[in-house]
């Protein structure tokens, strides 16, 4: 194949660059996220405040890791490559690297990486709680740079397929061996100290040892046999978090705006902003000296797995933390494993040391039923629960605590302990998503990392998740089904371009109806939903009038017959055409049933 135009280089360094920078967000985000998860931090490590500045050092290592797994030895690069190398050097030392120092200082980078291991180097999004629901953007985006650097010079070669394979399946065996071990919250609580011990190493060692974060461009010294070319490295200054200015206002109106977000939900956003109301206005009684109703701000979360219960628990310890009912407003995940012990006498004061963490903040108890068992024996589950009483009912002004789990075992749960449907202030019910809800999250995951979704693929998503939700039980994994769909038809895509020579921006943006993968619908029985004609009910975005369209009018504009208005028909609920009764006439035809 001929080598791109310089339009088409030009392009793929821009998509390149635009790939690094969202890589570094992902890892400073998610550094802070985890700085917010665990409160023993603040007491516990001076370091605590430079983990975004670790994560930041560790996603640089991840760059040159992937650069060096597509280009594997300083001869095998090309002049393209060679130009992706200088945009990844200027990100990683500020500055820019020219002439015989670009072709040194590459040499260098391809060197250095291989000290690196892809399991050190995605370690904190497979072992620590708070990033584990990441893993999905991390692997996108680094096969989307593998595959740049694969492209970028016109040709791909057997070669190069081979190391984007390789590429994948070690990203393949982190995540496995991560779900392999399990993962509960006393496994969380006991590694996760270990875990960032380890970061706080790992980001030194990347620092001073391989110079990426600290290192100056490599300057030409004399010697005997000419030039040669060294990274001086110079200590890097100690960061640390910055504090926090947001108003109490600033802070309640970022953490609204999360939830607002969200898709679906609105009983639950309802609810939650009925509650904030509420103590917004207590607070404001409170400095005029009238008198305070204080409800008791425990909660149940009861729904599905995937529905958000602990996203939206993160926000409601956002919202307690703006409006100062608690100190710091930051979330403690756990579940039995991380209350209960497995010898008598321990059971209390694991429970006490979990509670001490979240003081000041939530703790999230998840499948808290598995606390009461229904005949009454396990005696250390009951200890946890009367602890956790107590606790809850002595330092209400420091905590409070979210039960979250199935409906059913949560209401037998509440109701057989008088203790906690006394103390439980609050149920809130988390739906499963519809077909709708799911495609839009799907939609939400796909935009961030830039994906479009044509009309055919959006009909191939909303026809498989129909199909999912009709058919759904209580393990119907709602956000997760979406999610783990997205990741699927990014590696169908993946595997689509390997076998391309020429790959442009829309190519690599685009997710095409043969890209789509339902999370368990074969691909067959997804070709048969979509062969079958169908309706969905949009509506307006000005007037909010309803109308039902052919489902291959998604993703074209539409003009409402009520206000004249045009508007994106981006997704729609399904509509079933169920056939009248027979000698039935008045009905004047089929009844649309929408899909809820």
């Amino acid at each position: 194949m001929s080598r791109l135009s310089d339009d088409q280089i030009i392009e793929s360094i821009r998509l390149y660059r635009e790939a690094i920078q969202e890589t570094k967000a992902l890892y400073v985000e998610s550094g802070q996220r985890v700085r917010g998860s665990y409160a023993w931090l603040d007491g516990e490590n001076a370091d605590a405040a430079a983990i975004a500045q670790q994560m930041d050092d560790l996603h640089q290592g991840l760059l040159m890791k992937v650069f060096a797994a597509v280009v594997p030895t300083a001869d095998s690069r090309t002049i393209e490559q060679r130009q992706l190398g200088r945009v990844l050097l200027e990100h990683l030392w500020g500055k820019s690297v020219m002439g015989h120092q670009l072709h040194e200082a590459v040499d260098w980078l391809i060197s250095a990486s291989a000290d690196f291991q892809w399991r050190d180097l995605v370690r904190p999004f497979a072992e620590l709680t708070p990033l584990r629901d990441r893993w999905g953007e991390l692997e996108t985006l680094v096969m989307r740079m593998a595959n740049l650097l694969v492209s970028v010079d016109g040709e791909t070669s057997d070669s190069d397929n081979a190391n984007l394979a390789a590429m994948r399946a070690q990203m393949k065996e982190v995540v496995g061996e991560s779900e392999s071990e399990g993962h509960n919250s006393q496994a969380d609580t006991d590694n996760a100290r270990d875990a960032l011990r380890w970061l706080r190493e790992e980001a030194a060692r990347l620092r001073d040892g391989a110079s990426v974060a600290a290192a100056e461009i490599p300057t030409p010294t004399a010697g005997p046999g000419g030039s040669s070319s060294k990274p001086v490295v110079k200590p890097s200054a100690q960061s640390t978090q910055p504090v926090d200015e947001r108003t109490p206002e600033q802070r309640l109106a970022e953490a609204r705006a999360k939830l607002d977000q969200l898709i679906g939900l609105d009983a639950i956003k309802d609810q939650i902003q009925t509650l904030t109301n509420f103590l917004k206005m207590e607070s404001q009684r409170e400095k005029e000296g009238l008198p305070m109703t204080r409800p008791s701000l425990h909660m149940a979360f009861v729904g599905n797995p995937g529905t958000g219960k602990t996203t939206v628990a993160r926000i409601v310890a956002d919202i307690y933390g703006a409006l100062g009912i608690l100190g710091k407003g930051h979330l403690v995940e756990t579940d039995r494993s991380g209350l209960v012990a497995e010898y008598a006498g321990q059971t209390g004061p694991k429970t006490n040391a979990k509670i001490d963490e979240a003081l000041g903040g939530v703790l999230f108890i998840d499948e808290a039923y598995t606390l009461i068992d229904e005949n009454g024996q396990d005696q250390y589950g009951r200890e946890a629960v009367q602890t956790l009483l107590k606790r809850m009912e002595d330092q209400r002004d420091r905590l409070v605590v979210i039960l979250a789990g199935y409906p059913v075992e949560m209401r037998k749960m509440i109701r057989s302990n008088p203790g906690l449907s006394s103390r439980v202030g609050t149920t809130m019910h988390f739906d499963d998503y519809p077909p709708e809800a799911l495609c839009r999250i799907f939609e939400l995951i796909a935009k961030k990392s830039k994906y479009t979704l044509p009309t055919e693929s959006r009909r191939r998503l909303l026809r498989g998740f129909t199909y999912l939700y009709i058919a759904r039980d209580r393990h119907f994994g709602n956000g997760r089904t979406a999610r783990n769909s997205f990741e699927r038809s990014v590696r169908r895509l993946a595997n689509r371009l390997a076998a391309l020579t020429e790959v442009d921006r829309k190519l690599l943006t685009t997710l095409e109806p043969e890209d789509i993968e339902v999370a368990d619908v074969t691909q067959e029985h997804l070709a048969a939903l979509v062969a079958e004609p169908g309706n969905v009910r949009v509506h307006c975005k000005h007037c909010d009038q309803a109308v039902v369209i052919d489902d291959k009018q998604l993703a074209t504009e539409i003009k409402c017959e009520a206000c004249k208005e045009k508007y994106d028909a981006d997704w729609g609920e399904p509509v079933l055409e169920l056939p009248k009764p027979a000698g039935d006439t008045a009905s004047g035809g089929a009844k649309d049933v929408i899909v809820k």
